[in-house]
């Protein structure tokens, strides 16, 4: 099947050829916005705030993700023509802009009312908050537990405390405090050790002077350029045919780190200058980390996990660092239409990084500095876009990264990816959508292709093979994979959508006799979306996996939603069902959370999970809201191991935020 599949696609390239009248990229909008797009809203919300729509760039508008490119060229070319918005309610003009999308842009965007640059006014304009949240599960876990010598596990009490203050003003500055405990971590004033009452502290500023200097970033931040190779960090891209447009969304410079992850991103300084076609990028950063440190005083490993509960994890809180030095020259000959890219990184350990000899990492890293240099063009013809990057890394790396993205027709889109790098090349801050996110070793390609086949129809397919030509983590060996994903959507009503899903992947690796096995798991998913009225949504999926490693286990999920709001109540209820063998067949379920934030539970045994979201905003510039999640294991006495077992069937989590706005 999945030949058929790849002569398919390599038939329709044959076929591909300019249209001028076709604008340059399309994707097909959905009459409901999905659960990713619901959720980036919010998550967009945390650090860019909302933008002026009237200043607000290509890269700005697509970074929403609420949007396709299509329509971006559509709000930039109606701009263009009809001067600055007066109203957001003129995007209805827009035929491309569904309501229901209009809905979530006026979270986003605004028209300006006032001058900005007016100390009187920037509390007016911008949007400025306090969040303080505050979680903990009610049946303690083992790792809180005393023993007979009066100790335990943890260091800390069992709840997580985080608390996030945001300013910011779209296109001239953005403001921002995070201070964070989990669970299980203390609370210490120990300067020497680099902790300050919270376990986790972050700050940033980023202003926008304009001029020459676009960009100024100081303290935690990430950065993007190119198309992944050798600058990405955290970022994350979809193998979803849905929501392929992540993976086109290139160099948007410097934007605040805002995630509670303590990995993936740079502490120091950055700056961004722009004249005529040029702009160049530079930054510094020196981040702590958690080494694994030897005898010989090496580093055989980091721990990304940010968790500093037991004596073991203390002792490699911050216990090393590394130094990053690097930036990016682009030239634009023709804006938004041809970029070109030198991209340039070095990171220096403090203690030399020597992974641990074995099998499968001989030909990894070893050193105390890496070096990485890469070159990305981006070309935007008449119907499409194709990029190709490129990269070189200390120990002779080579990597390569192509791409192509074609309208075959108004509403169906064709895209390709492929990529290539040797056992040598090396990464640290890369992400591309290979089978692991850090590229080394591998080949691969991956191809989605989505087609209206109706008026009220959308098929997408999405199709990727890898191969490991050497050995690598548990394959002793040569491997292979692939991972085929395919999605129909119906438009039943105007305020009802139903699709369904089916995801197969493939992979090997070595069994204890050391011969390559290979597993296989299955996914078919089922959803139904709709909204009755203003105030009432329903939303229900069913889940079923099967997964087949040398003896089969099949999992089910049911889940049902509903959700109300009424001026300022809102209230979302879910009850998920569910069964799966063991861990491997476990099954992910999405479920409501509180604003800026989401929750993915996987779900593993026999068991059912509710939880109950409301929001409140009972005065004017207050939002407080509760979160009760409650799961009941069947057969079973314990959850979960080591020091997180609970003894009983049952768990409840309880989070409560409250908001303060400026």
């Amino acid at each position: 099947m999945k030949y058929f599949l790849i002569l398919l696609f390599l038939s329709y390239s044959l076929l591909i050829h300019a249209q001028s009248n076709i604008p340059i990229e399309n994707t097909t909008s959905n009459e409901s916005p999905s659960e990713e797009q619901l959720y980036t809203a919010e998550e967009q919300i945390q650090y860019s705030t909302r933008l002026n729509i009237n200043k607000a760039t290509f890269i700005d508008l697509f970074a929403t993700r609420l949007l396709s490119k299509v329509q971006v060229d559509a709000i930039l070319s109606y701009r263009k023509n009809n001067g600055s918005f007066i109203s957001l309610y003129e995007l209805q003009a827009i035929p491309s802009i569904h309501t229901d999308t209009l809905m979530l842009l006026a979270q986003q965007l605004y028209v300006p009312t006032l001058d900005t640059y007016k100390k009187s006014n920037l509390l007016k304009e911008g949007t400025h908050y306090s969040l303080l949240r505050w979680e903990r599960k009610t049946q303690s876990s083992k790792g809180y537990q005393t023993n007979s010598k009066g100790l335990r596990s943890y260091e800390g009490e069992d709840y997580r405390l985080m608390y996030r203050f945001r300013s910011s003003i779209t296109n001239l500055y953005y403001f921002g405090i995070s201070l964070e405990k989990d669970a299980g971590e203390s609370f210490n004033w120990q300067p020497s050790s680099k902790k300050y009452y919270f376990d986790f502290n972050s700050a940033y500023l980023i202003v926008f002077p304009k001029k020459i200097v676009d960009q100024i970033a100081v303290g935690d931040f990430n950065y993007r350029n190119g198309h992944g190779l050798v600058f990405g960090g955290n970022f994350f891209q979809s193998k979803n045919p849905s929501y392929w447009q992540s993976t086109w969304q290139i160099g948007n410079g410097f934007r605040p780190h805002t995630s509670s992850a303590e990995y993936g991103y740079y502490r120091g300084a950055g700056m961004q200058l722009k004249k005529h076609h040029w702009t160049f990028s530079s930054l510094i950063s020196k981040s702590p980390q958690d080494g694994t440190i030897q005898p010989d005083q090496s580093i055989s490993g980091f721990n990304t996990s940010g968790l500093h509960r037991t004596v073991s994890e203390l002792e490699k809180r911050h216990n090393t660092d590394f130094l990053q030095a690097g930036g990016s020259l682009t030239f634009e000959p023709i804006p938004q239409n041809l970029s070109m890219s030198l991209e340039y990184l070095h990171t220096e350990f403090q203690h030399t990084l020597s992974p641990s000899l074995n099998y499968y990492n001989t030909q990894s890293f070893r050193g105390k500095a890496h070096d990485i240099i890469g070159i990305d063009i981006q070309k935007h013809y008449a119907s499409g876009v194709l990029f190709a990057e490129g990269a070189l890394s200390s120990m002779q790396g080579k990597s390569i990264y192509l791409g192509l993205l074609h309208n075959l027709s108004k509403q169906n889109t064709w895209s390709v990816q492929c990529w290539s790098a040797n056992t040598s090349f090396q990464s640290f801050q890369g992400n591309i959508p290979s089978s692991a996110s850090n590229l080394s070793d591998e080949t691969g390609m991956y191809q989605a292709l989505t087609l209206q086949i109706a008026r009220k129809t959308t098929l997408a397919i999405g199709l990727s093979l890898y191969m490991h030509p050497h050995a690598s983590y548990l394959k002793r060996g040569p491997t292979y994979g692939n991972e085929y994903i395919s999605r129909l959507t119906y438009q039943i009503k105007k305020k009802t959508v139903a699709f369904i899903q089916f995801r197969q992947l493939q992979d090997e690796v070595s069994s204890t006799a050391r011969k390559l096995i290979p597993i296989n798991r299955y996914y078919l998913m089922g959803d139904l979306h709709h909204h009755e009225d203003i105030h009432w949504e329903m939303h229900s999926r069913f889940q079923i996996g099967i997964f087949d490693f040398e003896l089969p286990e099949k999992s089910y999920c049911l889940t049902q939603s509903i959700s109300f709001k009424h001026y300022q109540f809102k209230l979302n209820a879910q009850l998920t069902i569910f069964e799966s063998s063991s861990w491997d067949s476990r099954l992910y379920s999405y479920e409501p959370d509180v604003p800026m934030t989401f929750s993915i539970p996987a779900l593993s045994g026999n068991g059912l999970r509710t939880c109950i979201v409301t929001t409140l905003k009972p005065i004017q510039k207050t939002e407080i809201s509760l979160k009760l999640s409650h799961i009941l294991y069947n057969r079973t006495n314990t959850i979960g191991s080591g020091n997180d077992e609970v003894k009983g069937n049952t768990q409840t989590e309880v989070k409560i935020q409250l908001r303060v706005f400026l």
